[in-house]
This record gives C-alpha cells, structure tokens and sequence, in this order.
C-alpha cells in the first residue's frame, strides 16, 4: 500500500515539477541556464508553432520533439535515486521502488504521447478520448506559449 502511494505522490510530483521546468525554464531566457529556452523554444517552437505546423513536416523536424535523450532520462530518474533511497531509509516505509516506477512511467508516458501528438500515425491510443484532450490542449500551447504547460496530466495549467 505505501508503494502504490509513493508511486502515486511521485507520479504527482512529475506532473508539477514538468509544469514548473516547463514555465519557468524553458520560456524564460535565463542568463545563467539559457539552453533549455534555446533549445525548446528556439527549436520546438519554431517547428511546431501551432499554426499549420503542429505535426512533424519534415524528417529531422522529429529530432526536435523529445525532451530527453536516452542518457538524459537516465539522469533525470537517477538524481531522484538518493531522495527516494534516504527517504525510505530515514522513514523506515518502503517507497524507493513505488517512487521510481512512478517517475519512469511518467517519463516514458510524456515523451510516447508528446511523440505521438507530433507524428500522429493512426495508433490506437491516438483514437482514444483521454488522448485527443490532451492533444488539443498540448495544441493550444503550442499557439499560445504562455498557455498550458502541462502535457500529460494538466494539473498546474
């Protein structure tokens, strides 16, 4: 039972500490940290501004609609490794495994459904209600970038 929490608390977590980086970092030139606005504002933005150019247009257009590199998502998991280890340590509750099952799926759920929303394939999870929702409202920030920052689970939005 406490696993299933941990999973669900960090699974949360995910969803606004996503909105937070997405808001705050990434659409914001900052002097200190400008690579995360350069390279999505700069780069998604401007491929996939919304207007007639939501969806990928060109080949290398896909190169430009992860948020992660695979060792990149290695790292975002493994920073969390010695809070979810001191935590479950100090408490003496076993919530390290629940935590980092609740941050890998949404990892790998945020970068398949922001993937699929900009290289639509007919899939069948493209076809679903909870998918086209968040597509359209992933749609509006991409028209409006002060608009909308969650993808996956519109919580801070």
């Amino acid at each position: 039972m406490i696993a299933a929490l941990s999973f669900v608390f960090w699974f949360l977590y995910a969803t606004m500490l996503e909105y937070v980086v997405h808001r705050w970092v990434m659409h914001r030139p900052w002097r200190v940290l400008s690579m995360p606005f350069r390279t999505h504002t700069g780069f998604h933005h401007r491929i996939f501004h919304g207007a007639g150019a939501y969806h990928v247009q060109q080949k290398e257009d896909g190169d430009h609609i992860r948020l992660f590199k695979n060792w990149q998502a290695c790292l975002w998991l493994g920073a969390h490794v010695p809070a979810l280890w001191g935590l479950q340590w100090a408490s003496g509750l076993p919530v390290f495994y629940g935590g980092m099952l609740g941050l890998a799926v949404y990892t790998v759920l945020y970068e398949y459904l922001h993937w699929f929303m900009h290289s639509p394939a007919g899939r069948w999870v493209e076809r679903t209600r909870v998918f086209r929702v968040l597509d359209t409202h992933h749609r509006l920030h991409h028209q409006l970038w002060s608009a909308n920052f969650n993808l996956m689970l519109p919580l801070g939005d």
